[in-house]
Parts: C-alpha cells; sequence; structure tokens
C-alpha cells in the first residue's frame, strides 16, 4: 500500500493500512505524472494540543475493494510532541499545510479519531462517519479548502468546519514547497457533503 503526504515537520500523512510506515516528504517533492494532488490546511482551534494524537481518514468512495485499499490515508497529528503548542506551518503555528498524492478518484475525508493519552489508561474516541469529499484529477492540483477542528465543542455544535481559504493559503503552499507550480492549482474548496448529524459546517 502506498503511502500519500502531508507536507510539514510534524504531522505525518500515512495509509489507514495499520501496518504501513509512516513517511516524509523533503521541501523538493516532486508529483507523479500519473497521480492527482490534493491539497487542503488543517487548523486547530486552541492554544495547545487537548489530546495526544489525532487521526483523520479519508478514502476512496470509487474503485474496486484493491483501488479502496490502496489509496486508503489518514492525516496524523501527535499533540504528545509539542504540549504547550501547536507547531504548524503558520496561522500562530496552530495550521499546517496537507497534500495527498493519489490515483485519480473520487475521495472523502470520512472520520477523526484522537487518543486522550498514551499509556494503559489511554482511551480512542472516533466520531461518527461524515463526508468532506473531493475529486484527485491526473495531473491536477485540487484545492479543498481549510479543515477547522474543534478541540472542544459543546454538545451538537460542529466539530470540524470546511471553509474556503484558497486565497491566504495557496501563498503558504508556495513559500514552503517552491519547487511545485502551485499556480496551477485549482480551487474547489468544499461546499457541501455528508455532515454525519451536525459534525461538519460547510461554510
Amino acid at each position: 500500500m502506498k503511502i500519500a503526504y502531508i507536507l510539514l515537520p510534524l504531522i505525518v500523512l500515512v495509509t489507514g493500512c495499520k501496518s504501513a510506515p509512516a513517511d516524509t516528504v523533503s521541501t523538493g517533492f516532486i508529483p507523479s505524472a500519473e497521480k492527482g494532488i490534493a491539497i487542503a490546511t488543517l487548523t486547530f482551534e486552541g492554544e495547545k494540543p487537548v489530546n495526544e494524537i489525532y487521526r483523520f481518514f479519508y478514502n476512496a468512495q470509487s474503485g474496486d475493494k484493491a483501488f479502496k485499499k490502496r489509496n486508503a490515508g489518514k492525516v496524523v497529528v501527535n499533540g504528545g510532541e509539542v504540549k504547550d503548542s501547536f507547531n504548524g506551518d503558520f496561522n500562530n503555528k496552530k495550521s499546517y499545510l496537507v497534500v495527498i498524492e493519489r490515483d485519480p478518484g473520487m475521495y472523502a475525508f470520512t472520520q477523526y479519531s484522537y487518543l486522550d493519552r498514551k499509556g494503559s489508561n489511554g482511551m480512542v474516541s472516533s466520531s461518527k462517519l461524515f463526508a468532506i469529499p473531493f475529486e484527485i484529477k491526473k495531473g491536477e492540483i485540487t484545492y479543498i479548502g481549510e479543515i477547522d477542528y474543534k478541540d472542544v465543542a459543546e454538545k451538537g455544535s460542529p466539530r470540524i468546519y470546511v471553509a474556503d481559504y484558497f486565497n491566504r493559503d495557496l501563498p503558504e503552499f508556495k513559500r514552503k514547497y517552491p519547487s511545485i507550480d502551485w499556480d496551477k492549482a485549482i480551487n474547489k474548496s468544499v461546499k457541501q457533503g455528508d455532515t454525519g448529524g451536525g459534525i461538519v459546517d460547510f461554510r
């Protein structure tokens, strides 16, 4: 199973397969001509991580079983490594640059989970299923928006907000990864999907 990428020092984007190794990507990352790229920013509300580990899962929504297994993935943030603050790319270190390189097809972020603490007393909590859909096209770079996650939310209120910050975010990708022609990026910020009963708010 191949892995996708998140381009930042702290976060590693790995596959949904349990045995898949973590991977990091250098600033000189060159996209494959046979695949496509989806980009987003992941932003955390609050000044420091509340939990040890955060996972945001995405899956292929088209193709056969083998295709879906090969292209499944997750964004992993290890909050326990920083503790007192986030260590993102910009926005007071709370926003991270996400790059997903996959085979062309329809995809969606479908769930998140978090581990509250390491050790035998640690508890993993998972959200209900939802869908933040996006399409990956061969040779294209597609911007899908900012995924804003609230660590603490009132019962019944959204935990994730999806919004268009294309003009703010694209310069950040350009600054950090100058080897990629980000001017080819197409703004297809996600405006609707499955809210999971109110977990996600599309703006």
